[in-house]
């Protein structure tokens, strides 16, 4: 019984470890795409391709949007912002630890 509690530990420990090895770390950032009333403005179209450039941009540096809201302020109704993620790699790691800080 002792020899079969010690072999189903050492099993656990493992699958433990490995899933510790497995886990995704993120780093996060949020992208201000302007207000309603700029978007509502002449010529909307420029403003929205503006935007869907600055998405494409952070796109192709491996950002991930998970989240899109609007903030209420005094001067316009509804300011928009996108919540982005990505995977951190070893460069970024070793980037943070040296500048102890996330890069915006």
């Amino acid at each position: 019984m002792k020899k079969m509690l010690f072999s189903f530990s050492l099993v656990v420990l493992w699958a433990a470890a490995a899933w510790a090895e497995e886990v995704t770390r993120y780093e996060y950032k949020i992208l201000r795409l302007g207000s309603l009333s700029a978007l509502q403005g002449a010529k909307p179209e420029g403003k929205l391709g503006e935007i869907e450039g600055a998405l494409n941009r952070e796109g192709f540096q491996g950002w991930e949007m998970v989240n899109f809201f609007a903030v209420r302020t005094t001067f316009d109704p509804n300011v928009f912002f996108v919540a982005m993620k990505r995977p951190l790699n070893s460069l970024t790691e070793k980037k943070e630890s040296k500048e102890g800080g996330h890069e915006k």
